[in-house]
């Protein structure tokens, strides 16, 4: 029972000096509260974002990625157009013999 009382105690006595921590750098920030400052660093984290896409989509269109699609997608089916009249081919040699 007294090791309960004293965690209790030991846990009473963090938190107010927690508490007097966090309240002595609110002192220091003045006028700007926590969510305040929460506001401003997710608004500078959405600019980075921002950015980021940005520079990104910039380098997708500057390697004309979007016309390599194009033309790998319209060689696949070339060859896959290919392949199904080949087979249709074949099926129909096997069924005329």
């Amino acid at each position: 029972m007294a090791r309960e009382i004293s965690r209790w105690w030991v846990v009473c006595v963090l938190s107010c000096v927690v508490l007097v921590f966090l309240a002595g750098t609110g002192v220091a920030e003045e006028s700007k509260g926590i969510l305040e400052r929460i506001g401003d660093s997710a608004k500078r984290v959405g600019q980075k974002i921002e950015e980021k896409t940005k520079a990104v989509v910039k380098k997708v269109e500057d390697k004309h990625v979007g016309d390599k699609i194009e033309r790998k997608l319209k060689k696949a089916a070339t060859k896959t157009g290919e392949g199904f009249e080949k087979a249709g081919r074949k099926i129909n040699e096997k069924l005329n013999n």
